[in-house]
């Protein structure tokens, strides 16, 4: 019987503080020799055309602007790291739950790695528990979701 690897984890990061908790058990889930973590960023067209709609900044600057503060907050996580691992960022557009499914197939990972959040409010709840019910109904690959206190 062999046993199960997490040697390559892709972590999909929102950019809120409870996405640092969700990268250190991630960290301490990836093991081996050739151990790497994946931090993945998507940039949701339906947020960015909401923004547009409420005429925040044209869409070209919207998504500019949510590049360059996940590059920030990817770049920070990125650097946090001594251990061994291997950490390569990705910040991509498309629907969150296609997307993870979609870069969890190209890089043929061990698992996804998600939190459950603790005590957020209905919204939150409901928009992250969409995402995350999607990503465990849609992978071909194991997703394992670590409770996060807030």
């Amino acid at each position: 019987m062999s046993s199960f690897e997490l040697n390559t984890l892709l972590l999909p990061v929102d950019l809120t503080p409870v996405s640092k908790g969700v990268f250190e058990r991630a960290l301490a889930l990836v093991h081996g020799e050739d151990a790497a973590l994946i931090l993945l960023h998507v940039i949701d067209p339906h947020l960015v055309d909401f923004a547009a709609g409420l005429q925040l900044d044209a869409r070209e600057k919207i998504i500019e602007k949510l590049r360059a503060q996940a590059e920030a907050a990817l770049a920070e996580l990125k650097g946090a790291v001594t251990s061994g691992v291997e950490i390569q960022v990705i910040i991509s557009e498309g629907t969150p739950f296609v997307e993870i499914l979609r870069k969890a197939e190209d890089f043929e990972v061990d698992a996804i790695v998600m939190g459950r959040y603790g005590s957020h409010g209905p919204l939150e709840k409901m928009l992250f528990g969409s995402t995350a019910e999607h990503v465990m109904r849609g992978s071909l690959r194991a997703v394992i979701v670590v409770p996060v206190e807030t």
